[in-house]
């Protein structure tokens, strides 16, 4: 059964200031080029997002769930942490999984 793994917001406190990369550049796939399940998993976790959050997916086959990896990161104060988290979290499924696709984040 495919498993669906959410992002922790991260809370940076004590006034250590953030280091955010500007220039950090992840792939991006369309929703609607997702794999069935997938696009479910995405129109059921958008309405959460809110301002910055991100979802991650990578794929080698668009009928087994198990060779799907869905990530996402929500409740986080930047866009870039979130997705950050979200490629993060994904890659640790698609290592888990053996998938040799990339993560993407997802965008409308």
């Amino acid at each position: 059964m495919w498993q669906k793994v959410f992002g922790i917001a991260l809370l940076i406190g004590g006034g250590i200031p953030a280091v955010v990369n500007a220039t950090e550049e992840h792939q991006r796939i369309a929703a609607e080029l997702l794999p069935m399940s997938l696009q479910t998993s995405w129109n059921a976790n958008k309405p959460h997002l809110g301002k910055f959050g991100h979802c991650a997916a990578a794929f080698d086959s668009r009928t087994d769930d198990g060779k799907m990896a869905f990530a996402c990161s929500i409740y986080v104060k930047l866009s870039a942490v979130a997705q950050r988290n979200a490629i993060q979290h994904c890659d640790e499924q698609r290592v888990a999984r053996h998938i040799k696709a990339p993560c993407q984040l997802i965008s409308n």
